[in-house]
């Protein structure tokens, strides 16, 4: 039972250094250069005045892309 029971820490204690590693990950490969991209088209958008609300919503939208999970 106690060897189950080591087991079954072990194992979660693995797949948590896995994600975030895998999140770590992303947020670097892929989070970062499209919440780049879409920070320049907000800043773009809200050069203009009808563009504003479009921006702030590319920004909303760069956040979510950057990270859409949370580290813990």
């Amino acid at each position: 039972m106690f060897l189950i029971f080591i087991f079954l820490v072990l194992l979660i204690l693995f797949m948590s250094i896995g994600t975030l590693m895998f999140k770590l990950l992303y947020m670097l490969c892929i989070g970062l250069p499209i919440a780049l991209c879409l920070c320049v088209c907000g800043l773009l958008f809200c050069i203009t005045i009808i563009g504003i609300p479009i921006g702030l919503c590319l920004f909303r939208a760069a956040g979510v892309a950057f990270m859409p999970f949370r580290l813990t």
